[in-house]
């Protein structure tokens, strides 16, 4: 799993993967999940429209992927909870086959003015062995903001398929990030799901792909 973590690295130039996909790759689109759909009044309506559109998205970018890894971010004090990893049985997944690779000091000031120490990015592992669990993954990560259980809770999941360059992130019901190296399966992405793509980066958005139309 270290050599998969590695390659990823490699492949996509960062030492680990950063909290906004979109801006830090050229290549990229952001999808608005669950729209207008109130989150207090209407949650059971905007959770469903975010985890359908979810779905649809990750399924499509991954449709020819045929290795898929999921990585595991959490946060927390420098020796990792065993907390982390709850509910990850559900994405038909066992604790066993998750290897931990490496944490990540996130010198945040802020965090060690109020505890007197610094908070660490934790990084889990583990391959996708069934392109359903992609499912379960976007449902634990869309509720983890909302009064949706089961859901993911100081942890963000990370799908990506190194052989072809493609990353998926979606970081909670508001969006999802989806990554390529290759620019064309993002233009497919764009056209077929463009009504869906978040109003507010779409200038970027339509620099980068409406020419491909």
């Amino acid at each position: 799993m270290t050599t998969i973590l590695a390659d990823i690295q490699d492949q996509f130039g960062v030492q680990e993967l950063p909290h906004g996909l979109f801006y830090a790759f050229d290549n990229a689109l952001r999808f608005d999940l669950g729209g207008t759909e109130s989150n207090i009044h209407r949650p059971m309506r905007r959770f469903c429209q975010a985890y359908e559109r979810a779905c649809t998205i990750a399924h499509a970018h991954f449709e020819d992927s045929s290795e898929i890894y999921l990585l595991i971010a959490s946060y927390g004090l420098e020796q990792p909870s065993k907390k982390r990893l709850n509910h990850i049985e559900l994405c038909g997944v066992e604790r066993s086959e998750v290897q931990y690779v490496s944490k990540t000091a996130q010198q945040d000031e802020e965090h060690m003015a109020d505890f007197g120490c610094d908070q660490f990015r934790h990084w889990d592992i583990v391959k996708v062995n069934d392109k359903r669990s992609i499912s379960d993954i976007m449902w634990l990560s869309i509720a983890s903001e909302m009064m949706i259980e089961p859901a993911f809770h100081s942890t963000k999941a990370y799908l990506v398929d190194a052989r072809n360059g493609l990353i998926l992130h979606a970081y909670d019901d508001r969006g999802l990030d989806v990554v390529s190296l290759n620019k064309s399966q993002l233009s497919e992405l764009f056209i077929k799901f463009n009504k869906w793509l978040l109003e507010y980066d779409l200038a970027r958005m339509s620099a980068m792909f409406a020419s491909d139309d």
